[in-house]
């Protein structure tokens, strides 16, 4: 039975609390194959305060039944350059955690990404969009309806739409520091946007995470991403497939969704992730007291 696995299942045969019942079916399951690269990363540029620091965090898919923690990809080597010839490394402050403090990002620049990993090379780029503000948030109370099963108040944002487009949306919510989308199906429709309805438009009361009760005192931060149509469609699909149910922006998708990201070296052995360039408008404020 090389290369596979044979797990023993106890079985009952029509009958309960009989020893003499239980009958022990075999199942062949493959073994596991060889472990993917997972990138995740996005070059950013905040419009409410600037900065060079830039993460990327690498990790490795795992066996499928395994239930801990996916693993980090360490001792990897990470670049990013830009248009006008600079070269920034990464450097692994934690495990699996890549950081740079120089890179000072720029809308319209286009970034391309070089990972050096257990023999393999790994390459993407993304150019760097621009996007528009939020111009408050704020929080509005809900009572219980049959939509939403919790009364309380939800964070809500207002910011305009630029004219033009198209132009594409992520929303990122967190509260009191823990990013929290509501593991539903069907985020993907209010996490993630295109502008062809509202091209040009005030945006008012929007509430990315209107399943999400904000308590009394709790502190509220919605980050407003930009994304390109191929970073939409990425997050679209994600969104719609596990509804990021681990409160992870970047979490790994049970199915194989495809990224932007290549291995050069043997491209069947491609990884999974993302790798974007934004701007991003940042807003907070405090769950009012009910």
């Amino acid at each position: 039975m090389a290369g596979r696995t044979a797990v023993r299942l106890a079985a009952l045969s029509g009958c309960l609390f009989t020893a003499a019942c239980e009958r022990i079916v075999e199942v062949e399951i493959p073994a596991p194959p060889e472990p993917r690269l997972v990138v995740e990363g996005r070059i950013e540029l905040v419009k409410e305060a600037p900065s060079g620091m830039q993460t990327i965090r690498l990790r490795t898919t795992d066996a499928f039944f395994s239930n801990r923690p996916t693993p980090p990809a360490v001792g990897a080597g990470v670049t990013v350059t830009d248009g006008a010839g600079g070269v920034y490394p990464f450097v692994e402050t934690e495990p699996g955690h890549y950081v740079t403090n120089d890179l000072q990002a720029r809308i319209g620049e286009t970034y391309p990404l070089s990972i050096d990993y257990e023999g393999d090379r790994y390459a993407a780029s993304a150019s760097l969009t621009p996007v528009a503000p939020i111009d408050s948030l704020y929080f509005i109370f809900e009572g219980e309806t049959l939509v939403n099963d919790t009364a309380g108040y939800r964070a809500a944002i207002d910011y305009t739409d630029p004219p033009g487009g198209p132009d594409f949306y992520l929303w990122e919510q967190f509260v009191d520091g823990v990013n929290e989308p509501p593991p539903s199906s069907g985020n993907q429709f209010n996490l993630v946007s295109r502008d062809d309805l509202y091209d040009g438009q005030p945006v008012i009361g929007f509430e990315p995470n209107n399943e999400v009760v904000i308590e009394p005192g709790a502190h509220v931060m919605i980050r407003q991403v930009s994304l390109s149509r191929r970073g939409y469609d990425y997050y679209y699909a994600l969104f719609e497939q596990n509804g990021l149910g681990t409160g992870n922006s970047f979490s790994v998708p049970p199915a194989t969704i495809r990224g932007n990201v290549a291995n050069t070296t043997r491209p069947e052995q491609y990884p999974f992730g993302f790798f974007g360039a934004a701007e991003v408008s940042v807003a907070d404020g405090t769950g009012p007291e009910r």
